[in-house]
């Protein structure tokens, strides 16, 4: 589930990705039952069985996924020929990633009748051959767009706060990346294929800048308090603050579903199963350790510098280094600064989890 928006580089600054993964490992382990009833749909008419995993990360959460398929698939047509693919970027951690899937907690260990094979590159580029994928996911991911991001706004580093022209030009960017993923994927499915996307989400709320609430608002604007507190602190660049803007937008359903109804080729292209975002409960991830703020605060710093770091050094600390205050120092008193804003906020900064759930089927 890594940063589209890092080329080669996507995991790089991260802080043990498996450990500090729990809301992936989750809506993994929460998805095997939709991930089963897929794969039981394609094993009737596809003769080669073929699962990709796009933006798989280096994780036990790709593994999650894919097993609830394999598990159908060897219990139902053994016979046929299966593989799995997983899809990432070539700074993903491949021999992590590996070494989980051989371990004892892996999928491969005593099961040689799949075949296990990765793909390098970016989802936003066709990353199968033609029409050789039976059931695709890509679970945590898809809400990075296709490259860095910049626009002129100095009140914020997230989508969903932006307003005005920069708010225009991000969605515009946003809809033509999702479409883009989309065609993407339809090329390498095979007719009667499905795609599930999980991704977090947004839903409609009034008393929200632009009407809209999206997933881990509360990460973001601690993220946003911090690097407006630096800058204040002349250890940030200002330009390159008021320029930054995460490379993201978590799609409500009534956007992902007029992307694809609206388009002429996507609607040809795929059959809707389902377009929708669910709430999970609850949202707070580390909520055991509510009654610790240290270890809470930890706990919640581990979780976001694994997903955010890379962008943020890249984007926002190396462009503001200097002599005396390189990019390594910089990440180290923002997640300093991040950590004691939550041991100090603790359960009122937890995390809220929308996540939009699309399920198509190629035609």
């Amino acid at each position: 589930m890594t940063d589209q928006n890092k080329g080669d580089r996507a995991t790089d600054g991260m802080v043990d990705y498996n450990a500090n993964s729990t809301a992936q490992q989750q809506n993994a382990l929460r998805n095997a039952g939709v991930i089963s009833d897929l794969a039981a749909r394609v094993a009737k008419t596809s003769e080669t069985l073929t699962f990709a995993d796009f933006g798989c990360g280096p994780g036990q959460s790709t593994i999650e996924t894919v097993r609830p398929a394999l598990d159908i698939w060897r219990q139902r047509v053994p016979e046929k020929p299966m593989t799995v693919c997983h899809a990432d970027q070539p700074g993903n951690d491949w021999n992590a990633l590996i070494g989980l899937i051989q371990g004892d907690s892996g999928y491969a260990k005593n099961a040689s009748a799949a075949l296990v094979m990765t793909s390098v590159g970016s989802f936003y580029e066709r990353m199968m051959p033609v029409g050789s994928v039976s059931l695709a996911t890509c679970f945590f991911a898809s809400h990075w767009l296709n490259g860095p991001v910049q626009l002129t706004a100095p009140d914020t580093l997230w989508f969903a706060d932006l307003t005005g022209p920069a708010r225009d030009a991000m969605w515009t960017r946003a809809r033509s990346d999702w479409a883009l993923f989309l065609r993407q994927r339809a090329k390498e499915l095979q007719p009667g294929g499905y795609l599930y996307v999980s991704a977090l989400g947004a839903i409609p709320e009034p008393d929200e800048i632009n009407g809209t609430a999206a997933a881990g608002r509360t990460l973001y604007r601690t993220m946003q308090e911090v690097t407006a507190g630096m800058v204040d602190d002349g250890l940030l660049d200002r330009q390159v603050a008021e320029r930054f803007v995460f490379g993201l937008w978590f799609l409500t359903a009534r956007e992902a579903r007029e992307c694809i109804e609206a388009d002429p080729e996507l609607s040809q292209l795929f059959e809707i199963d389902t377009v929708e975002v669910i709430t999970v409960a609850p949202g707070d991830i580390f909520a055991g350790s509510a009654a610790d703020p240290e270890d809470y605060a930890r706990r919640y710093t581990g979780y976001t510098r694994a997903f955010a770091a890379s962008t943020l050094r890249t984007q926002l600390f190396a462009p503001s280094a200097s002599e005396t205050m390189s990019a390594d120092r910089l990440e180290q008193m923002f997640f300093d600064r991040y950590e004691a804003i939550y041991r100090e906020r603790t359960s009122a900064l937890a995390l809220e989890q929308w996540l939009l759930e699309v399920i198509l089927r190629r035609k």
